[in-house]
């Protein structure tokens, strides 16, 4: 949306304006719940979703991002879907989409953090989808598709311990990003939507939106 602000300094008169995106709405409701590890703030209005956070990365040692996201809702045959409206180009590498962890509480190597995956929409990298391989908590192997960027559609199935990524412009043809066999994966998992900006360690920090997040 369009500002202007007006000043006098001295004698001289004078105006500005440019143009600012704001992130409105309501705290977070039930059933959500919300962490971050990324210095997140977090927002709600309707089935609408948004987190406006920094993040230097997702991959290895440094798991820097924010979640909305509902406890113990992702069981051994779950479908999660969501749109990601809108994504900050804060880094070729930032990521906005889903997240599916044993727990997604808590940071750090193993027990609680096992189970880990994710399938997000880049800026510059298309739809991507990384998973922990043997359950340390650390994101080690990742599958790349096509070129799209937001507004994108995902939907990341899950069928015991199997994980198939998918994304879509549309919500109705979809292209399969790939499929992620993470380890140490409990029966029933934490499920949300995710942001980081992946930015190295600029501090630079941006926003995510996401409509119709669903979990079948």
């Amino acid at each position: 949306m369009p500002v202007g602000a007006s000043y006098r300094t001295g004698g001289s008169r004078g105006s500005a304006a440019a143009a600012v995106r704001l992130m409105a709405g309501t705290g977070v409701q039930p059933p959500y719940r919300t962490t971050s590890f990324n210095d997140a703030v977090f927002g709600q209005s309707g089935d609408g979703l948004a987190i406006e956070g920094a993040g230097a990365d997702l991959w290895g040692d440094t798991n820097e991002f924010g979640t909305i996201h509902r406890a113990a809702a992702f069981g051994a045959a779950s479908v999660a879907t969501v749109q990601v409206t809108s994504q900050d180009s804060t880094g070729g590498w930032a990521r906005a989409g889903l997240m599916a962890r044993n727990d997604l509480s808590a940071n750090g190597d193993g027990g609680g953090t096992a189970g880990y995956v994710n399938l997000a929409v880049t800026p510059s990298n298309g739809c991507a989808l990384s998973w922990d391989s043997d359950g340390n908590g650390k994101f080690d192997s990742i599958e790349l598709a096509g070129s799209l960027t937001a507004p994108v559609h995902l939907r990341l199935t899950r069928s015991g311990n199997v994980y198939t990524g998918e994304c879509s412009s549309d919500g109705v043809s979809w292209t399969t990003v790939g499929t992620a066999n993470p380890g140490g994966v409990a029966d029933v998992q934490d499920i949300g939507v995710f942001m980081t900006a992946a930015n190295g360690w600029t501090g630079t920090r941006g926003i995510a939106a996401f409509q119709g997040f669903s979990v079948t």
